[in-house]
């Protein structure tokens, strides 16, 4: 295997805007190249402009049905095991658990869980975690982290979320 399709760890964390952002921009570049592109979203089940775009360039998008207020599983969590099949059947040559770490503090999926799912990465398939609050374990296990730190944000000033900007 070259060290160009070497699956890496990537996590985008931090109190600023852009995480998920980013992780679709790179969902977008890498199919745009002809990757496999799977979308896991943690307490997120609100269809938005993303998911549009998605379907056009064929990105598959998997969301909680629970959403943001849901409570969590009874069970273990059902997005997260099916990360982890398709990381051990390397199905997806870019794999985004996009707010993995809202999961993590809301009880839906441990720590221990998510580092253990972040290790069956093997092959060519680039795992990346998001989510704001990023645990140290996690930190140490990536290959490649990005902080968004708020500067200024419009949303102090009471201005809400925008169609098209925010989701």
């Amino acid at each position: 295997m070259t060290e160009e399709r070497c699956g890496r760890l990537q996590l985008y964390t931090g109190c600023g805007k852009g995480k998920s952002t980013a992780a679709f921009g790179l969902a977008m570049r890498a199919s745009g190249c002809g990757d496999r592109v799977v979308i896991i979203q943690f307490r997120k089940a609100q269809r938005c402009g993303e998911h549009v775009s998605a379907e056009k360039l064929g990105i598959e998008i998997i969301q909680c049905p629970a959403g943001r207020t849901g409570e969590k599983c009874a069970e273990s969590c059902p997005l997260l095991a099916a990360a982890n099949r398709l990381l051990k059947d390397g199905a997806a040559d870019l794999l985004i658990l996009d707010e993995l770490m809202a999961a993590i503090k809301h009880g839906c999926v441990s720590e221990k869980e998510a580092r253990e799912t972040a290790a069956l990465r093997h092959g060519g398939t680039e795992l990346v975690l998001t989510g704001r609050n990023a645990p140290d374990s996690l930190i140490e296990q990536a290959d490649l982290i990005t902080e968004m730190k708020k500067i200024k944000h419009y949303y102090d000033t009471g201005l809400p979320a925008r169609r098209g900007i925010e989701y």
